[in-house]
């Protein structure tokens, strides 16, 4: 029993000298899963950027369906062929939009190896938490509160809250939106919701585009004399809404659904922005478009693009435990460490459930709103 117990620690000690050696030799890989350009630049430029950083040799990337919806088949083949490169260490999905789970619980069969990282989920905490190692997201419940702030601190008489059925029985969308109503009812702001078309219903991104710009300046007729805001919950329809916005002297925009200074705002006032380069020159970039056409004061966001940051963070996670530089798959001081530290200023908290129930492995992230004025160059 003694020799083979020894033979076995043997054999585990050759196995991870060789994971280090092959760490060392530069034979790693992480791979990162996001939407496209149209369903979410940030993400895309954020794996480009990983490329640019780390290599080719080390970054492999690939996108999934605009329409993930229906073709949830080909998301999870996509983040599985990823495990077929044995070089392959980390998996890092954001979006990780439904499909990510179960390519998630198809790699461990195989691949007990593999880091897997979700940022952005769309499927619930219970569920992801379970099978992703970490998980990344901005704190949308919290921001119940920040956009209520924002709101307040602007006057605003009415909010208009565009979403549709299955963002809707997303929990943290339906946490953030409950706070929100809260918020609303104690400050004397009208809430009223809005079902606008599923961007990956048969219509299409652009039906929905359409029925922001076409709804926007009807609500303003309908509320005429008021300050009214409109936030809306999926990426693809900000450009749209920000245009929208801009073009009404009485609507105000408290911030993206992904709140960034990248977040459509380059496509919507004509800047050519360098997605995730000087954050502060963008927004100073930002807040002089918008002092140009009158908005510096109806317009906020976040000073950091969180998705962005997730991305590069997962990559680094990612590496730090492929160099061994932790043991825990989950490493909590470690992961709020690269959080804070790309991120001055941001709270990083564990995700707890209306129910008391925390994830320790589920991570979110909160920023304060900016003001826009304050970035103005005098």
């Amino acid at each position: 029993m003694k020799k083979l117990l020894s033979f076995v620690l043997a054999v585990a000690m050759l196995l991870s000298m060789a994971s280090f050696a092959a760490a060392e030799e530069g034979n790693w890989k992480v791979a990162i899963l996001t939407g496209t350009v149209s369903q979410g630049e940030e993400e895309f430029r954020a794996a480009e950027k990983a490329i640019a950083t780390w290599g080719a040799e080390h970054i492999i990337t690939d996108t999934y369906p605009d329409n993930f919806m229906s073709e949830m088949e080909t998301t999870v083949s996509k983040i599985v062929g990823f495990a077929a490169d044995p070089d392959v260490k980390a998996i890092v999905v954001c979006q990780a939009v439904p499909g990510t789970k179960a390519a998630f619980d198809k790699i461990k069969e195989t691949r007990k190896d593999i880091l897997l990282i979700a940022g952005t989920p769309q499927e619930d905490p219970d569920v992801i938490s379970a099978a992703a190692d970490v998980v990344m997201y901005a704190d949308e419940i919290a921001q119940g509160d920040t956009i209520m702030e924002t709101c307040a601190n602007w006057g605003i008489d009415v909010l208009i809250h565009y979403s549709f059925p299955r963002h809707m029985a997303m929990e943290l969308i339906v946490g953030r939106h409950t706070l929100m109503q809260q918020n609303a009812e104690a400050l004397g702001i009208e809430l009223v919701d809005v079902t606008a078309p599923d961007p990956t219903a048969e219509a299409g991104l652009s039906a929905s585009q359409q029925f922001i710009l076409e709804d926007v300046p009807q609500q303003m007729a309908k509320y005429a004399g008021k300050k009214v805001a409109f936030f809306t919950t999926n990426c693809g329809m900000q450009p749209s809404l920000q245009t929208a916005v801009l073009a009404e002297e009485n609507a105000y925009y408290p911030q993206p659904c992904c709140p960034s200074p990248y977040h459509a705002f380059p496509a919507t006032l004509g800047l050519e922005l360098a997605v995730g380069g000087d954050d502060v020159a963008a927004l100073q970039q930002i807040a002089a478009k918008l002092e140009e056409k009158g908005a510096t004061g109806r317009f906020s966001t976040w000073s950091s693009p969180v998705a962005m940051t997730i991305i590069e963070i997962g990559v680094e996670y990612g590496k730090a435990y492929i160099d061994g530089q932790t043991a825990a798959r989950n490493d909590g001081a470690l992961l709020s460490n690269l959080l804070t530290t790309k991120i001055p200023g941001a709270k990083v908290a564990n995700y707890t459930n209306a129910e008391g129930t925390t994830f320790d492995n589920y991570y979110t992230i909160l920023l304060a709103p900016v003001d826009f004025n304050d970035y103005l160059v005098k």
